[in-house]
């Protein structure tokens, strides 16, 4: 995928700078910490396993401080179906020791193979959708991120969803969340927002 169409803004990924590039390897703790949930790399995969009814969370070390275009390959680990699910714009709430302010991303969850965005604490802002049904096991190129407060996920170059937050959160780290699931990551890349406007319009039809 060479851009990204949102509401009035276009993204020409080769514009926008790498911030971090990670193929996972024996030394993939130098790039990701464990927050919860059992972590280890297989292959050049990461795994991720969660079997509470929570989710399992890894962290990207370095915390970003601009809006990011955040892309991966995934796939559930079978017998596991559900919650292909990534987080962005993520702080660790250590008060009660689990996410705090964060974007949630995902594919087959919400307990009725949703996809979509949620916010996280609860806050009651989401966007989900019944369209779009992940097949489990197979593996998906997701691009998700966010844009002055305009986040978006794409699964194999196809607009799932998008959802516009007017008080939205800046900065933090990227990981990955999976809820009471198994998931295999690889081949993940940060980039650095960078866009242009795009001036949408209707002409008459008849």
């Amino acid at each position: 995928m060479k851009e990204l169409h949102l509401l009035f803004k276009k993204v020409k990924l080769d514009d926008c700078p790498i911030l971090l590039k990670s193929d996972p390897d024996e030394n993939w703790e130098k790039d990701w910490q464990v927050m919860a949930g059992e972590w280890n790399q297989e292959n050049g995969w990461l795994i991720g396993a969660e079997r509470g009814n929570k989710g399992g969370i890894l962290f990207s070390r370095q915390s970003f401080d601009c809006d990011v275009i955040f892309s991966f390959t995934a796939k559930t680990v079978l017998p596991a179906t559900r919650d292909v699910n990534a987080v962005f714009c993520a702080h660790w709430d250590r008060e009660i020791d689990y996410l705090g302010n964060a974007y949630v991303i995902g594919l087959n969850g919400w307990y009725e193979h949703k996809s979509g965005i949620e916010r996280s604490p609860e806050v009651g802002l989401r966007a989900l959708s019944g369209a779009y049904t992940y097949t489990p096991g197979k593996e998906v190129r997701i691009t998700t991120g966010i844009i002055e407060g305009q986040s978006f996920l794409y699964a194999d170059d196809v607009l799932v969803t998008e959802l516009i937050d007017p008080h939205y959160i800046s900065g933090g780290h990227v990981g990955f969340s999976p809820y009471c699931t198994m998931l295999a990551i690889k081949d993940i890349e940060v980039r650095r927002a960078v866009w242009e406007p795009l001036i949408q319009s209707y002409d008459p039809e008849f």
